[in-house]
């Protein structure tokens, strides 16, 4: 492995302003130029390195990004997407590795290997259960907009039509749920 490099031995906020000036387009010899001007004096090629090295971590977290939309397209929502696909891929994994050993065509299973997969697999479920959690708080509160709109809506719909405000607060209390 080699060794770290010069751009990442920056302070962190300078480290940022070259990250954005990436992302803004600017060129090579723009950044160097940047970076002389605030005291950080790095090469051209170091700069270009990183450039490189930045440039394909931004691909393949645009990557995981489409597969994972795909995935929550297919399978749920799109709120958490990437966790959703690692929770779903390292599931589908763990089935295929414990098929063998449930079947018994692989008894090699040290008591070691055991307490990892149960670990393993106790996390997965824990994972999934908090994005369960949090696809139904999200839907209760869409639900709860959805009720204080209509009941918006129908309250000014009422005052044109002249009811009454004993009226009205009925038909509120009812679509909010605060009534029998």
């Amino acid at each position: 492995m080699g060794r770290k490099s010069s751009i990442n031995t920056l302070p962190p906020d300078i480290q940022a302003a070259v990250l954005k000036a990436m992302e803004g387009g600017a060129t090579i010899d723009d950044i160097v130029e940047r970076l002389a001007d605030l005291g950080h004096k790095r090469s051209r090629s170091a700069v270009g390195r990183y450039a490189k090295q930045y440039s394909e971590l931004a691909a393949r977290q645009r990557d995981v990004r489409s597969v994972a939309e795909a995935f929550a397209a297919d399978f749920g929502g799109t709120d958490n997407a990437e966790g959703k696909l690692m929770v779903h891929m390292l599931t589908s994994i763990g089935t295929r590795m414990i098929m063998p050993m449930a079947a018994e065509e692989d008894p090699e299973l040290g008591a070691k290997d055991f307490h990892l997969l149960a670990k393993a697999t106790k996390e997965l479920l824990s994972s999934a259960k908090i994005d369960a959690e949090r696809d139904a708080k999200i839907r209760k509160e869409a639900t709860e907009e959805a009720r204080r709109q209509a009941a918006e809506d129908a309250e000014e719909a009422a005052r044109s039509a002249g009811a009454s405000e004993a009226t009205i607060d009925r038909i509120k209390s009812k679509l909010l749920g605060l009534a029998a």
